[in-house]
Parts: structure tokens; C-alpha cells; sequence
């Protein structure tokens, strides 16, 4: 399920998530007055020190025809989930076929709409074990308008569930 956020308001899958609620809450915030979009210079860590383990900062990039998107910073939680840190390195270096498409999407429908996005995945990491988590992305514009990066939240909803539990159902 994916929802393009219109409004003030979370939609109810993410609301119920107080980490979602507070980040919402907080980019809000620091939102200046007479600017659509805050920017990464309106975003102080220290306001939001227990939520940055769940954090990454994407950076976006025109080349060409295309936008390419590179994880800036990348939070310890989701090291954990990813089992490796992803600080510098671009979604197509990371992902393929559907994972890469979903993650694109997404992160595209933020930069296009300059609105938020929220979604619930669930796939496998490195071939290893399913996960289900769900995410928040914020835009965050320079100019106030034009999206030049996103901030991107999740929370883990089930434990991991190990691929070989699948295999017998595998030909």
C-alpha cells in the first residue's frame, strides 16, 4: 500500500507509529514560514536524537533523463535490518529488479509531488530472510520548492522471517 500524504495529516497506518508521528510533527515544524518545504539546514539531529537510528538522508541527483538518488546518511537501525551501512552509496548499487523499481518509485513520486510518501514493504535482504517494515519519506527542498533530498524513516512490524522457512515451497 503506498499513499502520497496531501494535507496535515498522517494516514492511519503511519499515525500509529509514534516515531512517524514525531518526525511528521517535527519536519512540520521547522518548516519556515513562507516556504513550502523545510531544508536540511532547518533539520537539527539533536531535536530528534532517538529517531536517528531509524533515519537516512537521501541526496537526489539530475543526470540526464533520469534521478538518481544516494543515501547520504544512513541510520544504525537500518544497518542492522540492511545488515551493512549504505552512507554514500546509490540506490541501483544496492537494489535490483523489483526492490530497485519500488524504491525508485517512491523516491521519484516524493521529488515529482513534493509531498510526503508512505508505504509498507515487505521483501528479502541480501537472499537471507523477509522483512516487513514500514516507511515515511519527507521531502526536503534548498530553494523551499524544488525536492534536493528526502528524509526517510521506518519501523520494523515483524521479526525476520528466514527465506529457508519458504524453500520447500520452491521448484
Amino acid at each position: 500500500m503506498i499513499d502520497i500524504i496531501r494535507g496535515k495529516e498522517l494516514p492511519e497506518q503511519a499515525a500509529a507509529e509514534e516515531s512517524f508521528c514525531r518526525l511528521y510533527d517535527y519536519w512540520r515544524s521547522v518548516t519556515p514560514n513562507g516556504r513550502m518545504l523545510p531544508s536540511r539546514q532547518h533539520i537539527n539531529p539533536a531535536d530528534i536524537t532517538d529517531l536517528l537510528g531509524r533515519i537516512a538522508l537521501v541526496d537526489v541527483h539530475h543526470k540526464e533523463n533520469e534521478i538518481q538518488f544516494q543515501y547520504r546518511l544512513w541510520g544504525s537501525i537500518m544497518t542492522e535490518i540492511m545488515g551493512q551501512d549504505c552512507t554514500g552509496k546509490f540506490i541501483h548499487n544496492l537494489f535490483s529488479g523489483n526492490q530497485l523499481q519500488t524504491i525508485q518509485n517512491a523516491f521519484e513520486s516524493v521529488v515529482e509531488f513534493g509531498c510526503p510518501h508512505f508505504c509498507e514493504v515487505t521483501w528479502g535482504v541480501e537472499d537471507k530472510e523477509y522483512r516487513k517494515y514500514k516507511r515515511l519519506l519527507l521531502p526536503l527542498a534548498a530553494d523551499g520548492k524544488k525536492v534536493n533530498m528526502i528524509l526517510r524513516a521506518i519501523v520494523e512490524l515483524e521479526p525476520t522471517v528466514k527465506q529457508s522457512s519458504f524453500s520447500r515451497y520452491a521448484h
